[in-house]
């Protein structure tokens, strides 16, 4: 890819990004047709830059994200942050993605309780360590109950978007 089609993929990677945040914040949900539209902006776009190659880079960064099903299984983040994530690996190849969400599960280990104390309050916080607290006084798992932090719905685009930019600028090995 030259220079010209790297700042396309990292803006249209922006923009989907922003977009996917936006509404992910704003109602738990990612539609599908922001996650089609990012798949195939990324086969065009990869395919153009690059001909075969570019679709083949496509392709596999779109099945590389494919390491996010197991964390939907657990029901840790929702299908669409999985489908957004697909159409994004197909924009910005698979070693850029795996990096993405390896970042991600690390910037979500702290967005996460941040952004679920700001939906449920101070309370819900105090309520979650309180409960971790007897977890292990008593060595037992005592699972979450509804109104703590531990059992919020959280967006997690935010989590990807920060994944992405963190490797932007840590510009990590192969990218």
């Amino acid at each position: 890819m030259d220079i010209s089609s790297e700042f396309l993929t990292d803006l249209l990677t922006f923009v989907f990004f922003v977009t996917a945040m936006v509404l992910d914040l704003r109602t738990q949900r990612i539609p599908n047709a922001l996650a089609v539209t990012a798949l195939l902006t990324g086969l065009l776009v990869n395919t153009v830059a690059a001909g075969w190659s570019g679709l083949g880079t496509a392709l596999l960064g779109a099945a590389s994200a494919l390491v996010l099903v197991p964390f939907y299984g657990k029901k840790w983040i929702g299908g669409g942050d999985v489908k957004l994530m697909i159409g994004i690996g197909a924009l910005i190849g698979p070693i850029h993605c795996l990096w993405v969400v390896a970042l991600a599960i690390t910037c979500g280990a702290l967005l996460v309780p941040l952004l679920a104390t700001f939906q449920l309050g101070w309370r819900a916080l105090g309520a979650t360590a309180q409960r971790y607290y007897q977890c292990v006084i008593t060595r037992t798992y005592v699972p979450p109950r509804p109104g703590e932090i531990a059992a919020a719905r959280v967006p997690y685009a935010p989590a990807f978007a920060a994944g992405w930019g963190l490797t932007c600028l840590l510009h990590f090995p192969g990218l």
